[in-house]
């Protein structure tokens, strides 16, 4: 076999074993970009619970205040005792609430961003592996117009 015939053949298997690399990674990244969009939701899911639940808390404390409103309007000293209690106890579950959600958020804007940064890497990759798959190409068979 000539020097041309062995380089040729040497091409070819190198633009099968680039293309054999690259079926696989795309078939890894759309697994991987599946799983992310699930992952996706299900965080969308956990951060509209987040929202509700400082909703309830700020729905509930307002409940309360005007409770203790209407009790001190009442002047009767044991309802606007006990709407004083109640509204002090709506107003520290509204503290709390607030700070969990307000984690609970950024840790879900955090995963949401990672999950992002992962999804270009995967794109940047797949250029990558594009360009790579067209010079083995016209390594192997010239270049295609």
């Amino acid at each position: 076999m000539s020097e041309i015939g062995r380089d040729s053949a040497a091409a070819i298997r190198e633009y099968e074993r680039t293309l054999s690399e690259v079926a696989e990674r795309q078939v890894i990244d759309e697994a991987e970009d599946a799983i992310a969009r699930a992952w996706i939701a299900e965080l969308d899911q956990v951060r509209r619970d987040g929202l509700r639940l400082v909703m309830a808390v700020r729905v509930a404390e307002h409940l309360a205040r005007e409770r203790l409103h209407e009790a001190e309007l009442g002047g009767r000293p044991a309802d606007v005792a006990r709407a004083h209690a109640r509204f002090a106890a709506a107003e520290a579950e509204k503290a709390g609430s607030v700070q969990h959600a307000h984690a609970l958020l950024t840790s879900v804007d955090d995963e949401i961003e990672a999950v992002c940064q992962a999804g270009l890497e995967r794109d940047r990759r797949g250029q990558r592996d594009l360009q790579r798959l067209r010079s083995a190409w016209a390594a192997a068979y010239g270049q295609c117009d």
